[in-house]
């Protein structure tokens, strides 16, 4: 790396950092249990999508409302084949005031936060408030951590230009 690069490199990296702490102060928030809307019934398709296929897309057969399932909440091949299972009875609870829609898709999603199989929690609300909350500090260490490095090459900028 060149001296000259060193500052500008510091900036980019102050920029991600201060970035990453936006998205820390703003994500990770589950809405409480009561303010979610229960959907219940039979699948009627669900399709792995994203680069590893960790984003799970489906809706019921009597309801249009398409819904998501991230994979922040883990154990995706379990919730896909909870989802896929013929004939089973499913619930969930999701945000009916929060949606998007992903490039090249006309439909509008909405992301679940908890999914029930036959009766039984496959993902709970509690457990996705606690992945949700823990990838949302993840952005935060790495935020503060991007921040410091910043702070280093200015550090080190400053050394070299008062030496020369």
């Amino acid at each position: 790396m060149k001296f000259r690069d060193i500052k500008k490199s510091a900036i980019i990296c102050a920029i991600f950092g201060v970035g990453l702490l936006v998205l820390f102060s703003i994500s990770g928030k589950v809405p409480n249990r009561e303010n979610l809307t229960k959907i219940e019934g039979n699948i009627d398709w669900v399709k792995a999508t994203g680069k590893h296929g960790d984003t799970l897309r489906f809706k019921f057969q009597e309801d249009d409302t398409h819904l998501v399932y991230h994979s922040i909440g883990g154990k995706t091949s379990k919730t896909h084949s909870a989802l896929a299972k013929r004939g089973a009875h499913i619930s969930v609870l999701y945000d009916q005031t929060d949606s998007h829609s992903p490039p090249f898709d006309e439909n509008e999603y909405h992301t679940i936060y908890e999914l029930v199989q036959d009766g039984n929690i496959v993902r709970s609300h509690d457990v996705m408030v606690e992945k949700y909350a823990a990838n949302s500090r993840l952005a935060g260490w790495m935020g503060l951590g991007s921040l410091i490095f910043s702070a280093g090459l200015f550090l080190a900028y400053n050394r070299k230009k008062n030496a020369n």
